[in-house]
């Protein structure tokens, strides 16, 4: 959930008083401390470690309360289980073990641990035993240094400074990729004075950054003496905690601690206000969180799911342009048509002047008269509790054209709305309410423009192709229909939360998980960083052409309707230009109502205030590595048989693939 208000702690190096040093913070407006475990200058005996007590204060200074939701046990920094020598390796398992236990016992929320370097085998490990052996287990901070300042020594070019940068997510990424990318187990950022270039801070982004470390060192006096940030660091701190990350202060007492966290509160306070974008307030608490798509073809919605939707002041506002349009469109046609029959049915007009003189005559008064004012059928299709209706008769008093709408519903409870409103809101309109498939109906006069709301996150994952070609009966030759064509997109995404919330969305036992991993996913993406841009992969226009025989000739089927073909398969390549971990794709459509207007989900052209749909999230089952330079090769599959449709796709780096996900839609369909 994204954060209303900064959360800040404070680390205390010593704590010589816990019960003081946690009255202080609090009195200064902070939320919570990190505070070491044990005393920093104790240290066990080589041998029987844990073997003599008081390693460490009594729990009962503190009430249980205070454990449970203020204190962040620090471990101490100098453990390295993954030493090179044995002798040290051994001893301290045994010191961090003594320490975990310890946590365990208190309850504290999370718990803080050094990483050294890229090697972590053995602390994954550890970790990993706790897990498994703890009944409530605390978080596990992983602390990193932004810099690593070993590494930066080392650089003799300026080029190689960006491997300063990289190495500590190095180090992160593949304890995280050791501990299968554990939800409950996150990274704690220290800043430094340097900060390195946006790339690198997107890709953190991308990470479950749990919090960042501002040391007091980073800090500036300003002309009043009060301790201040740079605008770059202010920029990071804010980008972080829209992420969800809390910020540590941490480091000398170069000044009042007060005043450090009256400052970061400040800067969260004076960021630039996204309070006027609708959808950032309608997703707020939704972030990351993984919802099924809908089925509503095989489903009827509920009345809170048409509320939502329904709240949808762009998406509306969109199609009620589009029909205003189609609208005027229909009535040229339709006037340019009555003309030239008005003057075809003069022996001396000749079919070459018909054209010329329809064009010139429509300009003239005189000519009115000649045009019959027949009302445009409009059919909603899939009307719901009637949005469309309403944007439909919109459009009509907007134009001064006269509509017959004609609203299919297949849903009998919304069946019940739109005859509601057919009585009481409609009665002076020329409206017809049809329940029932609008695949399975035969209704006459055909429509002029069909309109219909179909489309799913990902564009036709909805079944919004097999809905409109199944109802193109209800067309007339040469018909409109809104929408006109959708597009779906893909980008490949680093987002280790994603990946473990998938693995565990359902039920836990093993087989499940792989079907899991094999689903489309509906969620407002935030912790989320893009290996690469967004690519089109699917393409559908309508009305949709037949397929062709061996003739030329159009197929139709039992029905006489054409025969159409909605298989797809797109194959999409990326270069990569920064070395990440991709756990799957971020799906997004756009669509083009009619004409000009459109409506997107797609990052670079998303509609300004639409709040219909969230992205979806495409898993792979093994998260990849990838490195800068490589090649990410995706195939998409849309397949269809007699009653389900389905996805598939496999993905390929260098030599190195995942197996086909989905294979004949054994974890996840959508029922025709």
């Amino acid at each position: 959930m994204a954060q209303q208000e900064i959360s800040c702690g404070y680390e205390y190096i010593i704590t010589a008083d816990l019960q003081t040093c946690l009255t202080e913070a609090l009195q200064c407006s902070y939320s919570f401390i990190v505070s070491p475990i044990i005393h920093p200058r104790f240290r066990r005996q080589s041998t029987n470690a844990g073997k003599n007590g008081g390693f460490t204060r009594s729990d009962m200074v503190l009430s249980p309360q205070d454990w449970t939701s203020r204190i962040v046990a620090k471990l101490s920094p100098y453990i390295n289980v993954d030493s090179p020598s044995a002798t040290v390796r051994q001893r301290h398992e045994d010191y961090l073990n003594e320490e975990l236990s310890y946590c365990r016992g208190l309850g504290v929320p999370a718990i803080m641990i050094s990483i050294h370097g890229r090697e972590s085998n053995n602390l994954a490990r550890i970790l990993q035993t706790y897990y498994e052996t703890s009944h409530h287990p605390s978080l596990i901070w992983a602390c990193v240094p932004m810099l690593c300042s070993r590494t930066y020594r080392e650089c003799t070019e300026d080029d190689e400074e960006e491997k300063a940068w990289n190495e500590p997510w190095y180090w992160w990424s593949k304890f995280h990729e050791r501990l299968d990318w554990d939800k409950r187990v996150g990274v704690v950022l220290e800043l430094s004075a340097d900060l390195p270039s946006q790339e690198v801070v997107k890709r953190w982004l991308g990470e479950p950054v749990k919090a960042i470390i501002v040391p007091t060192s980073i800090f500036h006096n300003n002309k009043k003496g009060y301790p201040v940030l740079s605008r770059a660091h202010q920029q990071l701190v804010v980008s972080m905690v829209e992420h969800e990350a809390q910020v540590i202060v941490s480091g000398a007492r170069r000044s009042n601690i007060e005043f450090f966290v009256q400052y970061l509160h400040r800067v969260w306070r004076r960021r630039p206000n996204p309070a006027n974008d609708p959808m950032l307030s309608y997703a707020r608490g939704w972030e990351d969180y993984l919802q099924t798509p809908l089925q509503p073809l095989a489903d009827n919605l509920d009345t809170h799911t048409y509320n939502v939707f329904e709240k949808d002041p762009v998406k509306y506002n969109q199609y009620q342009k589009a029909i205003a349009q189609a609208l005027i469109d229909v009535q040229k046609d339709r006037a340019v048509k009555q003309i030239a029959e008005y003057f075809q049915s003069k022996a001396s007009c000749n079919v070459a002047s018909i054209n010329q003189c329809s064009k010139n005559e429509l300009c003239d008064n005189n000519t009115k008269e000649l045009i019959r004012d027949d009302p445009i059928t409009v059919m909603v299709l899939g009307a719901g509790r009637g949005p469309l209706v309403r944007a439909t008769f919109n459009a009509s008093d907007i134009t001064n054209t006269k509509v017959k709408v004609i609203a299919v519903e297949k849903n009998p409870c919304a069946v019940v709305v739109l005859a509601a409103q057919v009585r009481e809101v409609w009665r002076n309109r020329d409206v017809v309410v049809i329940p029932g498939d609008m695949r399975q109906i035969n209704l006459s006069p055909k429509a002029d423009i069909i309109v219909s709301e179909l489309l799913g996150s990902w564009g036709d994952n909805e079944l919004s192709p097999e809905c409109l070609d199944g109802a193109s009966n209800l067309l007339k030759p040469g018909g409109i229909s809104i929408p006109s064509s959708y597009r779906s997109y893909v980008a490949p995404i680093t987002s280790p939360r994603l990946w473990a919330a998938a693995k565990i969305a359902t039920s836990g036992i093993p087989q499940q998980k792989d079907k899991n991993l094999e689903t489309l996913w509906v969620v407002y993406m935030q912790n989320k960083h893009d290996i690469a841009e967004t690519k089109l992969v699917f393409t559908f226009n309508h009305p949709s052409k037949a397929v062709k025989d061996e003739e030329g000739c159009d197929k139709s089927d039992y029905r006489g309707l054409p025969l159409t073909n909605n298989r797809r398969q797109a194959t999409l390549t990326w270069d990569v230009q920064q070395d990440n971990i991709m756990h799957g794709f971020g799906g997004y459509f756009d669509c083009t109502l009619y004409g000009n207007e459109m409506i997107s989900i797609v990052p670079g052209t998303h509609s300004p205030g639409m709040i219909s749909w969230f992205p979806v999230f495409i898993p792979i089952k093994t998260p990849m590595r990838v490195q800068k330079g490589d090649k990410i090769t995706a195939t998409f599959w849309r397949c269809v048989d007699s009653r389900r449709v389905w996805y598939e796709w496999v993905v390929e780096v260098g030599n190195r693939s995942t197996p086909l996900h989905n294979a004949n839609g054994r974890s996840s369909e959508m029922l025709l």
